[in-house]
């Protein structure tokens, strides 16, 4: 089954979007062209501002973090997200090749999918499909991050 991660609002994107609507309308009343532009800019963070993820029928709020890691860091993280018992390396240090680990994660949850990928031609071609970890692993991940 595929995984699909959704951008959604968190509380903190309202409450910035609602500050930034309510800073511009105030404005307007001391300078019309710069508190309805402000207001705007508020009107379309509320819209389109979104820095939280959810798997398409669950209800966690998820946040993403994407790192750069050393390319000799892949066979541990490579293993690790194929279910073997070993100790992931994130080492963010760069020397020499790069891969880069993408994870939408919520610690409080103890849940966390991940997504590795190679540097390869110039672009980001994935090396593992988006896994899920939860419990233990999740958390061992995630402490790493």
């Amino acid at each position: 089954m595929e995984i699909k991660l959704k951008k959604v609002h968190t509380a903190k994107d309202l409450i910035i979007s609602a500050i930034v609507l309510a800073a511009g309308i105030g404005l307007y009343f001391v300078n019309t062209g710069l508190g309805a532009v402000i207001g705007v800019c508020g009107l379309l963070m509320l819209l389109f501002y979104k820095a939280g993820y959810k798997r398409e029928g669950e209800g966690i709020v998820l946040k993403k973090k994407a790192l750069d890691v050393a390319h000799t860091c892949r066979d541990s993280l490579k293993g690790f997200l194929d279910g073997k018992d070993v100790e992931p390396e994130v080492k963010t240090n760069i020397s020499g090749g790069v891969i880069r680990l993408e994870a939408y994660y919520n610690a409080d949850a103890a849940i966390a999918y991940v997504q590795l990928f190679d540097f390869s031609n110039y672009t980001y071609e994935p090396a593992t499909g988006i896994v899920e970890l939860r419990g233990p692993k999740a958390e061992k991940l995630i402490s790493k991050l």
